[in-house]
């Protein structure tokens, strides 16, 4: 019985150990050095717990070896919309958007812009007419599938080019987007961006599906639109 206690109290250790690691990377994604110092831990229980994370995908390390939350499904409830659109931008090195279409019209809801000095900006709150022709607009007119891939250039700014699906939570429709000047469009648009924009949309639903965080884009999107309106009319 002795034994078996032991044993449970270093289970218990090893799950504390695990949330305390997880709630750092969902604060701010970190090198495993970076998670020894911030924990505390030593190096050798620190190592083995981000290889058993990452074993079952609970956490993902991505092309600049930064370690953030992973998808799998038992952490949708610590996921946010913010870390899938950052995780996108340390993807693809671009800025991310995620638009609601409300009416003939699109708002953007949550937003990670790109490092780079000379990036595409769009701030929350932004409204454009789904007859601008971005790729985001198209994907929104669209099924709301997010299989279905657009790509455009030069749609509403001269020099920038951008990438987006659509998917749906319930009756609202969504759209997430990569855009990006066009001097750094890849040969390949939909081979470099297709699959991670499917999988990012992917997320998001899970994400939106599992927590009250639909309600709170809503009423951005229901707040900018009332700005709008508000505005006054052009002399």
């Amino acid at each position: 019985m002795k034994e078996i206690g032991t044993i449970r109290m270093k289970e218990i250790g090893v799950i504390d150990r695990s949330a305390a690691i997880l709630t750092a990377l969902q604060e701010t994604p970190l090198t495993a050095a970076e998670v020894c110092r911030r924990l505390g831990y030593s190096k050798s229980t620190t190592y083995r717990l981000l290889a058993d994370l990452r074993a079952h995908r609970f956490i993902v390390r991505d092309s600049s070896g930064l370690l953030r939350l992973g998808p799998f499904p038992g952490r949708r409830s610590i996921a946010t919309t913010n870390s899938v659109l950052e995780h996108l931008r340390s993807l693809t090195g671009e800025s991310v958007q995620l638009w609601v279409r409300v009416g003939e019209e699109r708002v953007c809801v949550r937003t990670a812009e790109a490092d780079h000095e000379l990036r595409v900006s769009r701030s929350v709150g932004t409204i454009l007419p789904l007859v601008d022709g971005g790729s985001g607009a198209l994907a929104l007119c669209g099924p709301g599938n997010p299989q279905e891939f657009y790509a455009t250039k030069q749609a509403r700014v001269q020099g920038t080019a951008s990438a987006s699906v659509a998917f749906t939570v319930g009756a609202t429709v969504l759209a997430i987007c990569v855009s990006y000047p066009l001097s750094r469009e890849p040969e390949n648009v939909a081979g470099a961006y297709r699959g991670l924009l499917t999988h990012a949309a992917g997320e998001l639903r899970q994400v939106l599906e599992r927590s009250e965080e639909l309600s709170v884009l809503r009423d951005i999107a229901r707040l900018a639109m009332g700005a709008k309106k508000q505005q006054p009319a052009p002399a």
